[in-house]
């Protein structure tokens, strides 16, 4: 199983399984996980402007830990089945976008 990473402007964003390299590349290009990026934000901000370009690389150690261990979670809590290999795993902290509006 191997972990790639959205890696945007030098900062890894979003872990993810693929079968290979192509396959990365048309999960990171897939609409609905870029609304996600723009969507989700850190800190105040979206994930992704929209325009920047978005690299995808294999994960790097540490993360390809934090999306097992992510991932692991959520087959324990019952969120996804254990056969499934289609989580994704934010590696920055993510705040409510509508929180200020609360």
């Amino acid at each position: 199983m191997t972990v790639y990473v959205a890696d945007i402007k030098g900062k890894g964003i979003a872990a993810f399984h693929a079968d290979d390299g192509p396959d990365a590349e048309r999960r990171v290009r897939d609409p609905i996980f870029r609304d996600d990026l723009m969507v989700l934000a850190t800190g105040g901000l979206p994930l992704w402007d929209g325009v920047s370009h978005i690299e995808v690389r294999p994960a790097y150690p540490g993360e390809e830990e934090k999306w097992r261990t992510s991932r692991a979670r959520a087959v324990h809590q019952g969120d996804i089945e254990g056969k499934d290999d289609a989580w994704i795993a934010f590696l920055v902290a993510l705040t409510d976008p509508g929180r200020r509006q609360r």
